[in-house]
């Protein structure tokens, strides 16, 4: 017998095993040899057959000789119902030919010929001889007829429920060692991302828009999501695409000091994913379209122009690409805190604050900056407006 089980249930066949094989030897019956192979990564399909991970699996080999004595083999039991119907139960491991003997068989209501006594039995055995004669069987008089004992042969019997057995003993929901292919969760945060503009993290729970990371595993795991929103989803021609650029993206950041890039590169040099580790790589989309940001903000800032007159207020639609905490000023015991803000607009000018404001926009932040225009200066090859005296409100963030 061959079949496959879950990695986590291997402990369980080898007790199933070893306690049957100690039951049949108290009858005289041959030990059944087991092998468990390494653990490898099987499809999963959940319980509306849609492929969702890989499930770590082994499989297992159930080895031996089929009792038999004096020419006979017991090939099946007959269970016989009150409606006359027969269920036929086959004994594990059996050859074709002793196999299709037994489908083949009609059997006979309340008869054994053993005994030849006409009675009610639910149940009667299924012997067949080396030379193809069959006998029809009570439970009495299997060990009489044939030398096997009928209670060994039971103990072996349990063989034959293993390979469709409920190895897992959660009720409902997924498994707990089930993995998600990294390409597909990937493929999947970027089409939601897209869909609502923007990646939400979990510490904007108190938005309207949930996580990007619960809208994943709803996708996934919640089997109560609408199948519309799903295939909406799976619609996404560009996510596959943007997937790829993510992963390759993570990738790069493995052995990075950063603890956060490291962390998502070893995620994402994995053919598949924990999880509960989902979160985590989900959020690397974001960290792609920042890069991303920057990039097209450095490009467009070669072609960055002054802004204003000084003296001049102006107002802008831009990104905060750049926050760097420099040295406070002090005052007696009083230090008054200082950064560097640096922002792009959307024709690439950028401009810079030197700000001792108590709060200052992140790094990332779309705003609506107002400022007087302090100077105009030359970093490296790109000019730059200073401002001074500014005011930043929030707006709604473009498009991811």
């Amino acid at each position: 017998m061959r079949f496959s089980i879950p990695a986590t249930a291997q402990s369980r066949v080898r007790r199933l095993v070893e306690a049957t094989n100690a039951r049949a030897a108290v009858h005289h019956l041959s030990a059944y040899a087991l092998d468990i192979s390494a653990p490898f990564l099987a499809d999963y399909h959940d319980v509306d057959g849609r492929l969702i991970g890989k499930r770590p699996t082994v499989t297992v080999t159930i080895s031996g000789d089929i009792p038999r004595r004096h020419g006979w083999t017991v090939i099946a039991r007959l269970d016989h119902d009150e409606e006359g119907e027969t269920i036929t139960s086959l004994f594990p491991g059996l050859s074709e030919q002793d196999a299709e003997a037994a489908r083949e068989y009609r059997a006979i209501e309340n008869c054994c010929h053993g005994c030849a006594v006409a009675r009610h039995r639910t149940a009667t055995y299924l012997a067949r001889h080396e030379n193809g004669e069959m006998r029809q069987l009570g439970t009495t008089c299997v060990e009489p007829y044939t030398g096997l004992p009928i209670k060994g042969l039971e103990a072996l019997w349990r063989f034959g429920t293993l390979k469709d057995s409920d190895w897992d003993s959660e009720e409902g929901g997924v498994p707990v060692d089930l993995r998600v292919p990294v390409i597909e969760v990937l493929r999947v945060t970027a089409a939601i991302v897209q869909a609502e503009g923007r990646f939400y993290s979990r510490s904007e729970q108190w938005k309207t828009t949930q996580p990007t990371a619960d809208g994943v595993e709803a996708y996934f795991f919640d089997r109560k999501a609408p199948q519309a929103w799903k295939d909406s989803i799976d619609a996404d021609p560009d996510a596959l695409s943007t997937a790829t650029a993510v992963r390759a993206w993570a990738v790069q950041g493995h052995g990075s000091p950063s603890d956060y890039r490291h962390k998502v590169g070893q995620l994402a040099k994995g053919e598949t994913v924990d999880p509960r580790h989902l979160p985590t790589l989900v959020s690397a989309i974001a960290g792609w379209y920042r890069d991303q940001e920057k990039e097209a903000a450095e490009r467009a800032a070669q072609n960055s122009k002054p802004q204003g007159t000084v003296g001049e207020r102006i107002t802008t639609n831009a990104t905060v690409t750049t926050v760097i905490e420099l040295e406070g000023w002090t005052y007696g015991y009083h230090t008054q805190r200082r950064r560097l803000v640096k922002i792009h607009d959307l024709q690439g000018n950028v401009f810079v604050w030197f700000s001792s404001a108590a709060d200052v926009p992140d790094q990332g932040d779309e705003v609506e900056l107002t400022g007087t225009v302090k100077d105009h200066s030359i970093y490296g090859e790109t000019a730059q407006t200073v401002l001074t005296r500014c005011r930043v409100a929030a707006r709604e963030p473009v498009a991811a």
